[in-house]
């Protein structure tokens, strides 16, 4: 969506004051709070004493973005099993929750990785749209020059976004799948987390390879890579390979939602109608 111009020769306080009262600023001051204090912890709290507050932040300020996205959405929360239905469907209540398991978990740097992707990409498109044409709107409300130059910063963000944005969703696929996941699981050995947070993180990927085409192709792309590595070297014993095409199975079939809710229908289908 190419960025609105305001028509209206106003000032600039006046124009300021319009954003920053909306609800749409708060859920940009959360996306902004993730990505700086993501950038804080990874690279400086991290290695201190001090680093967890930084990464509590981070999640405080995705839990902030998520809980608007969901309120404008779906509106004030009902107490009915359709708003239920509807909301636990949002793939942003998943991430929503994941927040919060990450946030009472022991700090593990990872998990910051694709909230700080998202985050990064929903403040530059916010910052497109609003921020720079009400800080340098068309001319008439202010000089020639400085609408040059936010036209130029807004092309050129633009830009950016066209070419970086896919390849970094397939980035957080890929992380969530082949790094998260793992990293999880090791944590459990350093205290870092529960043993019930590899199976809750399991389920949250089980429903992004049901929404997600990306994460979809990135277990696709892990099942042939691990294929080749057990049932394509001939020195892996045959008990292995036999225990691993269980293993992978059963994780195939578990991650099947959309198979799970097609003979779920048909079960229903075919069940015979009640007597009158």
């Amino acid at each position: 969506m190419p960025p609105t111009q305001p028509t209206a020769a106003t000032s600039l306080t006046q124009r300021l004051s319009k954003i920053v009262v909306s609800l749409q600023f708060v859920w940009f001051l959360g996306h902004v709070t993730t990505v700086f204090q993501t950038f804080m912890y990874l690279f400086y709290s991290r290695f201190s004493k001090s680093g967890a507050p930084s990464y509590s932040k981070a999640y405080y300020g995705t839990m902030l973005s998520f809980c608007i996205i969901l309120y404008k959405a779906h509106g004030v929360p009902q107490f009915s099993r359709a708003y239920l239905q509807r909301i636990l469907m949002d793939e942003n209540t998943q991430y929503l929750l994941l927040a919060l398991i990450w946030l009472t978990s022991g700090p593990i740097w990872v998990t910051l990785i694709p909230y700080c992707t998202f985050s990064f990409f929903h403040a530059l498109t916010y910052t497109r749209e609003q921020i720079l044409p009400n800080l340098f709107p068309a001319p008439g409300a202010a000089t020639p020059g400085t609408f040059s130059f936010a036209r130029a910063a807004s092309n050129r963000i633009g830009q950016f976004m066209t070419t970086y944005q896919t390849p970094a969703l397939y980035f957080v696929a890929y992380t969530e799948v082949y790094l998260i996941f793992p990293y999880v699981v090791l944590s459990i050995l350093f205290g870092r987390a529960s043993i019930l947070t590899p199976l809750l993180y399991g389920h949250f990927l089980r429903f992004r390879n049901f929404f997600s085409p990306m994460t979809k192709e990135a277990f696709k792309d892990a099942r042939t890579r691990f294929d080749g590595w057990v049932l394509g070297n001939p020195s892996v014993p045959a008990f292995v390979k036999n225990g691993y095409t269980r293993v992978r199975d059963l994780v195939e079939k578990y991650g099947d939602v959309e198979g799970e809710m097609m003979r779920q229908q048909q079960q229903q289908g075919q069940q015979p109608p009640a007597q009158q």
